[in-house]
């Protein structure tokens, strides 16, 4: 039996027998059922079931004669039968899965898809900031590099953040009164460098709040997108290891 048809018949999904029971009527020419369970080794009680099947495949086809005699079809019109039958197959599947989980991907794509806002004002911010330690679970870093009672203002979250034991560092250009404050009163990690350009709060290593002065205002660009957030951490990593202690 010729080795490379008979693993590429399997392929195309034929059984063992199937594929004996195919080959023996190409190289043997047609037969009856009895005939051909002999020459390709297919015992008699699965020799009408294999044959069956072969010619609902495409692969035979079957005479009235009595007894029935069987022929193979050409090679290459017999894949091109079984290719249209994988084709259709294949559209039916497809048609199938497209109309279920398509809509469901695409509406958990939305669900996940990255965002980014713009906050204005210094109450919004503190607004968001509250959200976001609100959300962590590992790290908070922090980066102010005026600490302004305002800005510095976080008692309302003391409890929260005492509670939930996370890594707290504090990045800031002045060694003031709020600094040792936040520094005691939260058991945060402050550290001094000068000069900063701008602050932040980075959470987890998944989102990010950016903190500017513009046109006298402040305002804040918020994003989960995770690599903004990875670049984010890895600028205050890279500063903090500039930065002085106490």
């Amino acid at each position: 039996m010729p080795e490379k048809a008979e693993r590429t018949l399997k392929e195309l999904g034929l059984t063992e027998y199937e594929t004996r029971a195919y080959i023996g009527l190409v190289s043997g020419g047609p037969s009856t059922a009895g005939d051909l369970s002999e020459t390709a080794n297919i015992p008699q009680s699965r020799i009408y079931d294999v044959l069956s099947k072969l010619e609902k495949k495409g692969w035979i086809e079957s005479q009235s004669t009595r007894p029935a005699r069987y022929r193979a079809k050409q090679p290459s019109e017999a894949i091109r039968l079984v290719r249209i039958k994988q084709d259709r197959e294949f559209k039916k599947v497809s048609e199938a899965i497209l109309q279920e989980l398509e809509p469901l991907y695409e509406e958990k794509a939305e669900m996940e898809k990255p965002e980014i806002w713009v906050i204005r004002g210094t109450e919004n911010l503190l607004g968001k900031a509250g959200e976001m330690f609100t959300d962590a679970e590992i790290e908070i870093l922090i980066t102010l590099p005026v600490l302004t009672e305002e800005l510095s203002d976080l008692q309302d979250f003391l409890p929260l953040l005492k509670a939930k034991n996370l890594e707290l560092r504090l990045l800031t250009s002045e060694r003031n009164k709020p600094a040792k404050q936040l520094e005691s009163k939260l058991n945060i990690e402050v550290r001094y460098r000068e000069p900063l350009f701008g602050g932040g709060i980075v959470v987890d290593g998944r989102e990010v709040l950016l903190m500017l002065e513009s046109g006298g205002g402040k305002i804040g660009i918020w994003s989960d997108e995770i690599g903004l957030a990875k670049f984010a951490k890895e600028y205050f990593e890279y500063l903090w290891k500039e930065s002085e202690e106490e």
